[in-house]
């Protein structure tokens, strides 16, 4: 695609789309926030963080594969953007160690911050999907409709379909944040929904039989299977301490 010129700086219309998305996907959290009567300063606080952290991570991620363009070639980091699969690992790794760090100081519950972040992923998937489909064009990632290509160019992908469809039931629902259902609700579905489509493709690289798409949908399904484990033990705790007395 394209590119934005902001005088010596180069925006690529990539980085563009998914600024958009994070933010309206920010917007719709507050929203959630301020339907459920919750302050928004501290969690508006964590939503920039996350978001500038991403922004930085977006443009400047590819000197973690070329560090050497920091001293040979510094003017070139105005016009290159990219990430690398180290980075981005440590960005989520070090992302989830703050947001645990944040929520401790600010007394904020993590399992809010689960729910919120289900309902920002799926809204921000769904937009990113939507706008590159009003751009005729079907992002890296992402699966086309089976319909013939220059139809499926124009139609929102498969992902972005199913991320809206479940973002409303989970609106419908409208489970209090906290409670985690949202957040385990979307990871088993994300992730099996997620595995079926990733099996209509032909891998072009595999990693002990998966591809890395495959790998973070796996990952998915186990930390959504995890929360439901620990949301049974917690019921069958009360039950048995409801029994007691």
């Amino acid at each position: 695609m394209g590119a934005i010129q902001l005088g010596s700086l180069t925006l690529q219309i990539d980085l563009f789309i998914l600024l958009t998305a994070l933010g309206l996907a920010g917007a719709v959290m507050l929203l959630r926030l301020r339907l459920e009567g919750m302050k928004l300063r501290s969690y508006g606080d964590w939503m920039l963080t996350i978001l500038l952290v991403v922004i930085l991570n977006e443009k400047f991620g590819y000197l973690w594969d070329a560090p050497s363009i920091l001293w040979q070639q510094p003017k070139a980091m105005l016009f290159l953007q990219g990430t690398s699969w180290n980075g981005n690992v440590l960005m989520i790794i070090g992302l989830a160690a703050w947001t645990v760090h944040y929520a401790r100081k600010q007394q904020i519950r993590l399992q809010v911050l689960a729910d919120l972040i289900a309902h920002g992923a799926l809204f921000a998937v769904a937009v990113y999907g939507f706008i590159y489909a009003y751009a005729g064009m079907i992002p890296d990632g992402y699966t086309p409709l089976p319909v013939p290509s220059t139809l499926a160019a124009a139609l929102p992908p498969v992902e972005s379909i199913w991320c809206v469809l479940l973002l409303a039931g989970l609106w419908l629902r409208r489970s209090p944040l906290g409670t985690g259902a949202d957040a385990r609700l979307t990871l088993l579905v994300s992730g099996v929904l997620g595995m079926l489509i990733s099996f209509t493709s032909v891998p072009a690289e595999t990693m002990l039989g998966l591809t890395t798409k495959q790998w973070v949908l796996l990952g998915l399904l186990m930390l959504g299977y995890w929360m439901m484990k620990i949301e049974e033990q917690r019921a069958e705790e009360d039950k048995s301490v409801a029994e007691g007395t």
